[in-house]
């Protein structure tokens, strides 16, 4: 028995067609199921979704373009062979886009943070605006859109702000240090008690945090809620309260103070006698 192989210039164009219309209806399958799965998970994590869409989407697309070539008599064995060989020394070259994708797969499995979360990845802070199997795209708090390698993302250190919806503000003020420590604390404390937005079921801190060049540093600790104020705005808040509990007991925040120690016998010792 002889066999002969059809070369594939030789496919009647009708096949072709038919070939073709395969491989588009499996595209179209594929954007369907894509779109069912994300409607499926809509209650669930917006990463997962998006990871699950891509992948169920991307089989569909796959069968459909395996199907297309079969049915021009397209033999799938040795093409799948060839595309194997292709393919290694494709993931060899490309070794960290492939690293980026399993990355983009581990941080949608993990969640360390979802769509919408305000997070600080390395020197960004910024809201999460998607995270796909090779990037996390945010937009940072001063409007600029940053796009990290998830690699890079898995690599860093990942400080989620949404996670937990309480935030801590920290403000330093300083005191003349003729000042009464205890009363400009007592003072400050009622003054952290009545800033707009304070927790009241969470303590605020006022401590001695150091000694300065020219003041007593006080350190303010208050609890907000991220979702009710913002972190800026509440910062402000607290250190406009600061200013004006202070002023108004008459305790000092003194300008910063420099002592100059003039060596004796110096130019400047000379200069500064002949200028009195």
């Amino acid at each position: 028995m002889i066999t002969t192989t059809t070369p594939l210039l030789a496919v009647q164009t009708g096949e072709w067609i038919r070939g073709g219309i395969i491989v588009a209806g499996g595209i179209v399958g594929a954007i369907i199921v894509a779109a069912v799965v994300r409607r499926l998970m809509r209650g669930q994590s917006q990463m997962i979704a998006s990871l699950l869409a891509r992948l169920f989407g991307g089989i569909v697309a796959i069968a459909g373009l395996v199907y297309g070539l079969n049915s021009v008599g397209v033999a799938i064995g040795p093409l799948l062979g060839a595309l194997g060989v292709a393919g290694f020394a494709i993931a060899f070259a490309l070794q960290g886009i492939l690293a980026n994708i399993l990355a983009g797969v581990l941080i949608q499995i993990r969640r360390p943070f979802e769509i919408g979360h305000l997070v600080k990845l390395g020197d960004y802070l910024g809201r999460v605006d998607d995270v796909t199997l090779r990037t996390v795209v945010m937009t940072s708090v001063t409007g600029e859109q940053v796009i990290t390698p998830c690699s890079t993302v898995i690599d860093e250190t990942i400080e989620n702000w949404t996670a937990n919806r309480y935030r801590r503000a920290d403000v330093i003020v300083g005191i003349d240090y003729d000042a009464d420590v205890d009363e400009a604390i007592d003072v400050l404390t009622e003054a952290m008690a009545g800033v707009d937005g304070a927790l009241t079921d969470r303590p605020n801190k006022v401590v001695v945090d150091g000694f300065g060049g020219s003041s007593v540093d006080i350190r303010l600790l208050v609890w907000h809620d991220l979702e009710q104020v913002h972190f800026v705005d509440f910062r402000h808040r607290v250190a406009r309260a600061a200013k004006y509990a202070l002023d108004g007991a008459g305790i000092g925040i003194p300008f910063p103070i420099r002592t100059l120690d003039i060596p004796s016998g110096s130019p400047l010792e000379r200069l500064a006698a002949s200028e009195t």
